[in-house]
């Protein structure tokens, strides 16, 4: 989290344009002013780190004596009384800084290709894991973060390990490295964990891997099998879309619904 003070009135401990970085363990670098200020800053910062909110602006009362902080609501008219006694007033600004959210995409074929295409073009950080050297090229996939040839029945994850922000999409060339991608994702503490095929395939790989793990993978909210929204089409450039789609409608926390706005509301607006 990077929190800088944006603005102070009054006597305030450091000036505007001060930076602080918090990191999730709560450690910092740099200082917005020490004190009880810089605690209720930090504290502040680990709770939007924890994904109780997002970037914001925090205002800050500091008492006369300087031993105390407090968060003022939001900014108020001109002339009303913020109740302050004879301290100043911070205000801080705290931004998340993440880095993108990066997309492990096992399988290289024609659908993979595309979705990473498009993953790059959307903002993730992709990366694509494959058996076959002649489809796990960086020539196939020049904007790929990383491009990995692995052997994926001895090690399904390719040597990575999907974390708490990250999505996995199973494309593989066959059912049987299938079962052991998503066998091995569910296990880890992925965001999304998404696999292609027909409904027929997929139950009989969740059947198989219920009976290993000795619970039903379907109870699990992150497993998106079949991968994608239903939109009707099936050539791996509209398969992709569908994938892309859901994985941003997770990621960003959206809604299935149109945007556009309904006729009463056109006819409200006028010509």
């Amino acid at each position: 989290m990077l929190c800088t003070v944006t603005a102070t009135a009054r006597s305030a401990p450091r000036d505007a344009g001060a930076k602080m970085l918090v990191a999730p363990d709560g450690s910092i670098a740099g200082t917005v002013g020490g004190g009880p200020l810089e605690a209720v800053v930090i504290e502040e910062a680990l709770q939007l780190l924890r994904g109780e909110g997002g970037s914001c602006e925090r205002r800050f009362a500091l008492t006369a004596a300087g031993d105390a902080a407090e968060p003022l609501p939001p900014r108020p008219p001109p002339g009303e009384d913020l109740g302050m006694k004879c301290g100043g007033e911070v205000s801080v600004f705290l931004d998340v800084v993440r880095p993108p959210a990066r997309l492990l995409l096992y399988g290289a074929g024609h659908v993979g290709e595309r979705v990473a295409a498009i993953a790059t073009a959307a903002g993730l950080s992709t990366t694509v894991v494959d058996d076959r050297e002649k489809f796990a090229t960086r020539e196939r996939f020049p904007l790929a973060a990383e491009v990995r040839c692995a052997d994926l029945s001895a090690d399904p994850l390719g040597g990575l390990t999907p974390d708490i922000a990250d999505f996995v999409v199973i494309l593989t060339r066959c059912h049987a490295l299938d079962e052991g991608v998503l066998e091995a994702a569910l296990r880890t503490r992925a965001r999304y964990v998404g696999l292609i095929g027909s409904r027929r395939k997929i139950a009989l790989i969740l059947r198989s891997i219920g009976r290993r793990l000795e619970t039903d993978p379907r109870e699990d909210p992150r497993l998106h099998a079949p991968v994608g929204l239903k939109l009707g089409d099936k050539t791996p450039g509209e398969i992709a879309i569908s994938i892309l789609a859901e994985i941003l409608l997770i990621k960003s926390n959206g809604e299935l619904a149109h945007s556009r706005l309904p006729p009463q509301a056109l006819a409200k607006a006028g010509p």
